[in-house]
């Protein structure tokens, strides 16, 4: 039995995988680490326990830590923590600090390069908006990092005065002029994420896949008919890399 966890800016996703493929998962927001320990208790089956943790985690140093305090704890188990390299499973990457690149985007370009050749562009939609670029050759083309949806909003609630917005992201993207702020507001940032994701996908000279992923995934989905929603690619590209590096 396998435990995956992929510990973001904003929550603690996970699941458990079998011989038969996934048997549970989940997502807590926060980093509550005994929320997370609860969910995966009461998911494990009667006197199952995981042989295996492998971690996919942007936080700091001490959180990660403490995930290794906690694996011990239950299970006398020391996770396998991913780390973003120079070259893996046929990715090659832009950075030439290679460990500086997120480990989040460094798999999902793992995930994407195994299930097709063709080139594509990963978007994740989360606490950070990010987009990456990969080749048809499995060679990363760099990419870019923004606030995402909820950070904007909240840098315009703390920053200004009287500007107020919605509480959470639209149903759908509003690109068209609005006559009230809240509105004016909703506009503005759907065409800041539009823009985005339209400019990297004009970077790569032949057409390519489109991947989303995050919180805020499926309303880039709104816009972009073409988008394939992926949510599972950091925990998939995680199981690719520790295939890799480990040949387990």
């Amino acid at each position: 039995m396998i435990l995956e966890i992929d510990w973001g800016n904003s929550r603690i996703k996970w699941r458990l995988q079998g011989e038969s493929g996934t048997l549970a998962a989940g997502a807590d927001a926060g980093n509550d680490l005994e929320t997370v320990s609860g969910s995966v208790q009461d998911a494990l089956p009667a006197g199952v326990l995981p042989d295996t943790v492998r971690v996919a985690s942007v936080r700091p140093a001490a959180d990660e830590a403490r995930l290794v305090q906690w694996a011990q704890s239950q299970w006398r188990l020391t996770p396998w923590f991913a780390r973003s390299l120079a070259e893996c499973a046929g990715v090659v990457s832009a950075y030439s600090r290679p460990g500086r690149l997120g480990v989040d985007r460094w798999l999902a370009l793992l995930a994407a390069r195994q299930v097709s050749r063709e080139a594509a562009v990963i978007v994740q939609a989360g606490t950070a908006l990010t987009a990456d670029l990969l080749d048809e050759r499995g060679v990363h083309r760099g990419g870019y990092i923004a606030p995402g949806w909820q950070t904007m909003r909240r840098a315009l609630d703390v920053g200004t005065a009287r500007v107020r917005s919605l509480q959470g992201p639209p149903e759908r993207l509003q690109l068209a002029p609005a006559n009230n702020t809240e509105g004016a507001v909703e506009a503005a940032l759907s065409a800041m994420v539009v823009g985005f994701v339209q400019n990297a996908c004009q970077q790569l000279e032949r057409s390519s896949r489109l991947i989303v992923a995050g919180g805020d995934a499926g309303l880039i989905g709104t816009h972009f008919s073409q988008a394939c929603l992926w949510q599972e690619i950091v925990l998939d590209g995680l199981a690719v890399a520790y295939r890799a590096e480990t040949g387990a």
